[in-house]
């Protein structure tokens, strides 16, 4: 989600108090707020100067290739439409930014696998994988969880939208590892989540029970889901989906409640949708 953190807050700082936009400066403040672009292309439909001193843009329109949001993440297309964007003006002529209206638009993700790798290579994930809790488990089953730790994540595009993820099971008490792979389609159900799709998981290359695959990834299709964000104010839906060997599309549209630019609260919301 940092791809949609860092569009949307640099969407809410194009508008200046004094009121005039440009394309160029609304490309040096998305760049100010990446770490890196190997390209980038804003284009600002701003309408009349009136509308502009009331915080009122027809679209913005951004283009970017190579995308960096942060030094972990490379994100090799990334492209953003949206409706017209309302600032509340009183706030505006305070310097401050908040949404006078919802902010809505259309976004389009494309990842390869080997930017994908590097991403789970990185610290960052290393960090949240140490946190991962696994569904299904009893408390004394849970207690045993504490022994295991995740190493090596990998990920491989397959066709006809499936993937295989693979990763190292080490155990802290015994010593050794476990190789586990997974294998699974994937599919959009009703816009707001990515579900599984006959997955399959071997472990040292040996079938694992059914019913080992449905403990230890029964709460994957929960984390996938979109529906989390509604707390929070952002309402995202998948338009269309796609995975193979050349990389992963998705296409969102996406809607930033006002609540979420409310002062004292924006940098806050925006900072939890990562």
């Amino acid at each position: 989600m940092e791809i949609i953190t860092v569009v949307l807050s640099s969407l809410l700082l194009l508008i200046s108090p004094v009121g005039f936009v440009l394309d160029q400066v609304a490309e040096d403040s998305i760049r100010s707020r990446l770490v890196g672009a190997e390209s980038l292309q804003v284009r600002v439909d701003n309408g009349s100067p009136v509308q502009l001193l009331q915080g009122q843009v027809n679209r913005v329109r951004i283009a970017g290739r190579g995308i960096m949001p942060t030094s972990d993440l490379r994100i090799e297309v990334a492209e953003l439409e949206t409706d017209p964007i309302d600032l509340e003006f009183n706030s505006l002529r305070n310097g401050e930014v908040v949404l006078d209206e919802a902010l809505q638009g259309a976004l389009r993700l494309v990842l390869t696998e080997a930017d994908l790798n590097a991403y789970l290579a990185s610290d960052a994930v290393a960090e949240r994988l140490s946190r991962l809790q696994i569904g299904g488990l009893n408390p004394a089953q849970a207690r045993e969880r504490d022994r295991y730790r995740i190493n090596n994540p990998s990920v491989q595009f397959l066709p006809d939208d499936r993937l295989k993820i693979s990763l190292e099971l080490a155990d802290l008490v015994q010593g050794g590892a476990l190789q586990i792979d997974a294998e699974s389609g994937l599919s959009v159900s009703a816009g707001d989540r990515l579900v599984l799709i006959e997955p399959t998981l071997s472990v040292n290359g040996s079938p694992a029970p059914q019913q080992l695959v449905k403990t230890l990834l029964g709460s994957v299709n929960e984390r996938l889901s979109l529906q989390r964000l509604e707390r929070r104010g952002v309402t995202a839906r998948v338009i269309d989906f796609s995975s193979g060997p050349d990389g992963l599309e998705l296409a969102m549209w996406v809607r930033v409640d006002p609540s979420v630019t409310a002062p004292d609260a924006a940098s806050a919301e925006l900072d939890a949708l990562e």
